[in-house]
């Protein structure tokens, strides 16, 4: 796996279950660049951290979704975990 990916992953693995509920329904919703579009919301519902990264890098790439990933927890309050991402990315 790629270091970005991998950093998806430990960020989204950081989060309770209602931080991940959260999380699912703020990118949902988030704005996104131009040529993207968003994930549908019911493809979000079922999925777990692993899964979610899958879907991220598979609708994102790596580079656009550890940046969108570090965009939505900056928007939950969770700033060191957005740093955390950041830094790699």
């Amino acid at each position: 796996m790629g270091r970005k990916r991998d950093a998806i992953l430990e960020a989204l693995e950081n989060l309770t279950s209602d931080e991940l509920k959260k999380f699912k329904l703020k990118l949902g919703v988030v704005p996104l660049r131009e040529g993207f579009r968003n994930i549908p919301r019911g493809a979000l519902g079922p999925l777990d951290a692993v899964d979610l990264t899958d879907k991220l890098v598979a609708f994102y790439r790596e580079d656009y979704g550890a940046e969108l990933t570090a965009a939505v927890l900056q928007d939950m309050g969770m700033q060191e975990e957005a740093s955390q991402l950041q830094a790699v990315a």
